[in-house]
């Protein structure tokens, strides 16, 4: 009885350890499954990765050039012939206002050639300064130079005026035309006359709103001189003249820089004819030339 006793509780230690054996395998087994499951976190994008965003966020190439290209074109620039007569009109009145807007500097210079007198004794006596107040001969040609800002402080001169030119101002369609990046409008602009005496005053002159310089009384810096013009002077000298003006053959040339739609230089000519009506009076005619050339924007 004691040696089958022995040998079943050896038997029973043999089963006890080969259970404690089988329980301790466990954690050897299920090691490598949680090593498998970590293998593929390392290799997960990380957040502040720059390849792992949209490639325009950080890759300048991949942006709107023209947000930065300095060569994107300016806003004012003229990419094309005007195709209609009164488009051509309006692109010169938007480049004269643009212009009149920026107060820019220029020079002037104005002369009147082909003068004739048709001299009575107040001509003959007073031809110098009736031909002084009427800017014609060479003697009393006009220059100026203008600075940019130079308007500011003095005002009254307004070297340039707005323009408000129509189709309807003009004798026949107006033409544009392009080479080398600059564009040239010419306009021929409607004749024009007016009077002046003691009881009556008016001026019908298209040409007056090309953007040159004038005005309604005497003044060395008008380009067009209206009768009420001359008559502001004259009638000083002249007791009871009556003034009759009037114009032909005007145009207006415009050359525009393409690249910024800024003036390059406006000349306007027109034959400009004057009647003083006084005893001893007379006419006087000749042809005027008007140039702002050297624009400072």
């Amino acid at each position: 009885m004691k040696k089958i006793l022995a040998i079943m509780l050896a038997l029973a230690m043999l089963f006890s350890f080969a259970a404690c054996g089988g329980n301790e395998e466990t954690p050897t087994t299920t090691a490598p499954v949680e090593e498998s499951t970590e293998a593929p976190a390392t290799d997960a994008p990380v957040a502040n990765d720059p390849s792992a965003a949209d490639p325009s966020a950080v890759d300048p190439s991949a942006a709107d050039p023209s947000a930065v290209d300095p060569s994107a074109p300016v806003s004012n620039a003229i990419t094309a012939v005007p195709a209609t007569s009164e488009e051509i009109v309006a692109l010169y009145n938007k480049t004269i206002n643009d212009a009149y807007a920026a107060k820019v500097g220029f020079n002037k210079e104005r002369y009147t050639n082909n003068e004739q007198l048709n001299a009575g004794f107040l001509l003959k006596t007073f031809g110098d300064l009736i031909y002084s107040f009427m800017g014609i001969g060479a003697e009393n040609k006009y220059t100026m130079d203008v600075t940019k800002g130079q308007w500011e402080g003095d005002v009254p001169h307004h070297y340039l005026r707005k323009s408000t030119l129509t189709q309807a101002d003009l004798t026949k369609d107006a033409v544009c035309t392009e080479a080398n990046g600059q564009y040239t409008i010419v306009l021929n602009v409607k004749n024009g006359t007016s009077k002046a005496s003691k009881s009556e005053s008016w001026t019908k002159a298209p040409i007056d709103k090309c953007g040159i310089c004038v005005g309604d009384a005497d003044k060395s810096y008008f380009d067009h001189k209206t009768a009420p013009v001359i008559y502001s002077a004259v009638g000083q000298v002249v007791k009871g003249a009556v003034i009759s003006e009037s114009y032909n053959n005007a145009v207006v040339k415009a050359v525009i820089d393409g690249a910024t739609g800024h003036l390059v230089s406006l000349t306007v000519e027109f034959d400009i004819s004057v009647v003083i009506d006084a005893a001893g009076g007379g006419n006087a005619t000749g042809s005027t030339h008007v140039l702002y050339k050297n624009f400072v924007y």
